[in-house]
């Protein structure tokens, strides 16, 4: 039997602890626009999952079709393509008239599950059509998850934590979560943005020689 995604709540405890140890604040941590992007969540839901409340509820219909919205919205504002460009590409890769994709796009009619699967595909969803149809509360479970793998690094702080607390790089920690990337890898991004920062690592009373 498949392990079961971790309840939110238990996330949001994790991170709790992790900010309590670090000093991090966790309004800068947990960004809500940051986190309403990559989930496909509008930002009023993710605040108050965040906040440990319960979103209203909706339809899966409604929730598939608001998440292929949002992920086009903002793919349009990433990519700085037009919309008409976007909706060849999808209708080609979806084999469809770029009307109809038009209407998907826009969260105006509802996609099939072959549908969906190539959206998520075109989208770089890795969930694939769980994106598009669990409910808000897992959908970004999961995306905290990722967040925390990316700063406890091999079970401890990582690096990116330190930087994060030090500097405020909400983006970075959020981005750093996504890609899972390993304690080593975060120690040399770190060290690479501290150069980048000119930040002086010198401990106070430790003259150079």
């Amino acid at each position: 039997m498949p392990d079961l995604p971790e309840p939110l709540p238990r996330t949001l405890a994790r991170l709790d602890a992790l900010t309590a140890r670090t000093g991090a604040d966790r309004g800068q941590l947990l960004d809500v626009s940051a986190l309403s992007e990559r989930t496909a969540l509008g930002e009023d839901v993710v605040r108050t999952l965040l906040d440990g409340g319960e979103p209203p509820g909706d339809r899966i219909d409604d929730r598939v079709r608001g998440r292929v919205r949002a992920l086009h919205t903002a793919y349009l504002a990433r990519s700085g393509k037009r919309t008409v460009d976007v909706c060849k590409e999808v209708a080609e890769r979806l084999s469809i008239s770029p009307e109809w994709a038009r209407q998907l796009l826009l969260g105006k009619k509802m996609p099939n599950v072959p549908d969906l699967t190539e959206l998520a595909a075109f989208f770089g969803v890795e969930e694939g059509v769980r994106f598009f149809t669990d409910p808000a509360a897992a959908v970004l479970d999961r995306e905290l998850r990722r967040v925390l793998e990316g700063l406890e690094g091999d079970g401890a702080e990582g690096p990116l934590v330190e930087f994060a607390t030090r500097h405020g790089v909400v983006t970075l920690a959020l981005r750093g979560g996504r890609m899972n990337l390993t304690r080593r890898k975060q120690e040399a991004l770190a060290v690479m943005l501290e150069g980048l920062l000119g930040v002086d690592e010198e401990e106070p009373g430790n003259e150079p020689s």
